[in-house]
């Protein structure tokens, strides 16, 4: 277990160059895992329903809700809660 004072401990600005490299890529691409069912396919494979604020993405699998991509006047939010893993 890792203390808090530890030199390997630090706050999420640290990811910052990481996190860029990878939000800043070809999502349509990455490869998606369906947490229910388990099916992998590309982002742009997945079924998805538009509405003027946002999209829901669902598993074309098991027709699972993999991602909600939601665009408001207080920012944008992403809920993936339904995917095991995004690879790129």
């Amino acid at each position: 277990m890792v203390r808090n004072d530890s030199p390997l401990v630090l706050d999420g600005n640290a990811t910052a160059g990481l996190l860029q490299e990878i939000f800043t890529l070809e999502i349509t691409t990455a490869r998606l895992q369906c947490g229910t069912c388990g099916y992998i396919g590309a982002v742009g494979s997945l079924r998805a329903y538009a509405i003027p604020m946002g999209a829901v993405l669902r598993c074309t699998n098991c027709d699972g809700i993999l991602m909600r991509a939601v665009h408001t006047p207080r920012g944008r939010s992403l809920d993936m809660t339904g995917a095991d893993c995004l690879r790129f």
